[in-house]
């Protein structure tokens, strides 16, 4: 009955770790894409300034 109580508990942890680190994944992905889309934005500012000038 132990072992099977312990396998549970390994399967469950390895589920939670599995989720955790999934969601903290997308979220860097999330934030690198803002990123990208900050520097572009940047770069096309700037681009219609040098237009305007």
């Amino acid at each position: 009955m132990k072992e099977i109580l312990d396998i549970l508990i390994w399967v469950g942890f390895g589920f939670l770790l599995f989720v955790f680190l999934r969601g903290f994944n997308e979220s860097q992905v999330q934030k690198h894409k803002d990123k990208l889309d900050e520097v572009e934005k940047r770069k096309q500012e700037k681009k219609e300034e040098e237009k305007t000038v």
